[in-house]
């Protein structure tokens, strides 16, 4: 999607033209797009796209989150082959694609959360879930890993901090 569009796109759902999309104006944004999520969804979106803690989206914050869900649906279907559950065996594969790169009981971890209908693979949602999951996870972990070892040191309010903000 060009800039443009994206722009003319939130500004068209952007009611109250404050310049921000509030939940429900997200909402609907991505169902004129033909992408339908729960307003629960929606709030997770915008939890770990929203740079400024305002819990809103911007234009530019817009635009970087309707990239990465066309990101993940782009992976989601190369990966799994057109297939409607991604199996456990591509999972690496596909987070691997995302940017994530996790050792094997880490991975069975992330399957176990996700996996919510217990078929032994990922359907578009949780796949979707599961990277958003991450991707908040790999911020919050750098806040306490500042030279980007992969290495943090937490104490418990520290702990409690960093998983306040998992979706």
């Amino acid at each position: 999607m060009d800039l443009e569009a994206a722009r003319l796109w939130f500004q068209s759902v952007d009611t109250n033209r404050s310049g921000h999309l509030d939940a429900h104006e997200l909402k609907r944004a991505l169902e004129m797009g033909r992408l339908n999520y729960t307003l629960h969804q929606v709030h997770q979106f915008i939890r770990v796209f929203d740079y400024q803690g305002d819990k809103k989206l911007d234009v530019n914050e817009f635009i970087q989150l309707h990239r990465f869900l066309c990101e993940v649906q782009d992976c989601f279907a190369a990966v799994g082959r057109g297939s409607p559950l991604l199996p456990a065996a591509d999972l690496p594969t596909a987070l691997a694609r995302m940017g994530h790169q996790l050792e094997p009981q880490a991975m069975q971890a992330v399957l176990v959360r996700f996996d919510v209908s217990g078929r032994g693979g990922l359907a578009l949602e949780d796949f979707l879930s599961a990277c958003f999951f991450l991707m908040a996870a790999r911020r919050v972990f750098y806040r306490f890993d500042p030279q980007q070892s992969g290495r943090a040191t937490f104490d418990f309010n520290q702990f409690c901090y960093a998983a306040a903000h998992l979706p």
